[in-house]
């Protein structure tokens, strides 16, 4: 095996020699472990939607992670539980894919980041669409809100969908 961080060959230990990865979860979802197929959550903070489609919720701690969907589907509910003070911040990488984000009405929301042939929508509301925009929009007061909810959205060949 070959770690996938850094590449170097690993053997058959558990943890790259080289930058200390740990190689049981590569293992565990290529032998057909406990994860479906297509979906790898790398660390609790990344999921990877490949040719697969997956839904999260904000039962669990949200800040920091990033969702890659390439010929996937991301469904993020952030009703499950109350959105922490403060910002939270949420990374989605859409290829030819699509992901669903859906907010309490009492967050604030920012989306930022890039659109190639994808589009971006907040509440019906077409913030990017057609061949490259650079998407920078925020609700009415996000600044002042006391829940804020930023979302860095790339978005090729896809779309993304935020619905308050």
């Amino acid at each position: 095996m070959f770690c996938p961080k850094c590449g170097v060959e690993a053997g058959t230990t558990k943890f790259c020699r080289s930058c200390g990865t740990n190689l049981s979860v590569v293992s565990n979802v290529l032998e057909g472990g406990a994860t479906p197929p297509g979906l790898i959550a790398l660390g609790g903070r990344t999921t990877l939607n490949l040719f697969h489609s997956s839904s999260l919720t904000n039962e669990r701690e949200m800040n920091g992670h990033s969702t890659v969907s390439v010929f996937g589907a991301t469904k993020i509910d952030l009703t499950a539980a109350p959105v922490g003070l403060g910002e939270t911040r949420i990374n989605v990488i859409s290829f030819f894919g699509g992901t669903e984000i859906i907010v309490p009405d009492d967050v604030a929301v920012r989306v930022s980041g890039i659109s190639v042939f994808g589009s971006v929508k907040l509440s019906g509301r077409e913030l990017s669409n057609g061949v490259f925009r650079v998407n920078e929009y925020q609700t009415p007061g996000y600044a002042q809100a006391a829940r804020r909810l930023h979302v860095d959205a790339t978005s090729i060949f896809s779309g993304v969908k935020i619905e308050k």
